[in-house]
């Protein structure tokens, strides 16, 4: 009998102490990011804020180390400011006098009648003042090792697994009051997205930790090359509207298709979180 009692004793102690080891709690941070990869310096990608909500479970393995991992949503926006590209990108080849030159001329043979500079200056600025802000929605999965190596002091470091939920582009032309949102299409964007994490924090009490973390995502979350060819159909049907709008005429003709550019764009994540977690087991 006595022996059943100890064992019994033991089975319980054991159970309470694996609990013990286990830790579960609401994780809330907001984010600033960007995005990175091949040539995104000559996209002049921005910087546009998120969020980051879920559920965390902790597995302490001794004072020292445990493994945390997560299940939320992530909301990420990043700007794009397409009229800066391409102002850069005419510039490149050419100064201003020679840009609106190259426009009134080539003009007579592209489908316009009678463009002067000043107007040829009005359609540069419909181009110039385009801006694109891509948002995304992610079912987030992070799983970092957590190093204590002093008490109270944590750092992070793991990976995490993004399935993505949603992703639209808002485009906008700011002289014509234009606006537009379209989501971003199957073939131009990534079901999946994979990257790695960093991070440290603190635990104020037992129950609460502040964490900062830096998140650089592995895999292209749009395909740049498809979405920059959407982009430029906008930019192009505001011109003919802006055509109007300005006052000169534009003449019929069929649409010639873009070449193809030979240089790729990467478009990975980078986000800095700042959040809380409050462990209520």
């Amino acid at each position: 009998m006595l022996k059943k009692l100890i064992l019994a004793a033991l089975v319980v102690t054991s159970a309470v102490f694996a609990q013990n080891n286990f830790k579960f709690g609401a994780h809330a941070a907001g984010s600033f990011g960007t995005a990175w990869g091949d040539n995104t310096d000559l996209l002049e990608i921005g910087w546009g804020a998120g969020f980051n909500v879920g559920a965390e479970a902790k597995y302490v393995v001794n004072p020292m180390f445990s493994v945390v991992a997560g299940l939320g949503i992530d909301y990420r926006r990043i700007s794009w400011d397409y009229g800066e590209m391409m102002k850069k990108t005419f510039g490149a080849f050419m100064d201003e006098d020679d840009l609106y030159s190259q426009i009134e001329f080539y003009s007579q043979f592209s489908g316009y009648s009678g463009i002067n500079r000043a107007q040829a200056e009005k359609v540069m600025d419909m181009f110039y003042s385009m801006k694109v802000t891509f948002s995304f929605l992610y079912i987030d999965i992070p799983v970092v090792a957590r190093i204590n190596p002093v008490p109270n002091f944590f750092i992070d470091a793991g990976a995490y697994l993004g399935i993505n939920v949603s992703a639209s582009a808002t485009r906008e032309v700011e002289s014509l009051g234009m606006e537009d949102t379209e989501d971003i299409d199957g073939d131009m964007k990534s079901t999946v997205d994979f990257g790695l994490i960093a991070g440290l924090g603190y635990s104020i009490t037992d129950k609460i930790d502040i964490n900062f973390r830096a998140v650089f995502g592995l895999t292209n979350m749009i395909d740049m090359d498809k979405v920059g060819s959407s982009a430029v159909n906008f930019a192009s049907n505001a011109s003919s509207y802006g055509s109007s709008y300005y006052g000169f005429d534009e003449e019929d003709e069929e649409d010639e298709e873009d070449e193809d550019s030979s240089t790729s764009f990467g478009f990975k994540n980078m986000r800095f979180h700042l959040g809380v977690t409050f462990w209520f087991m």
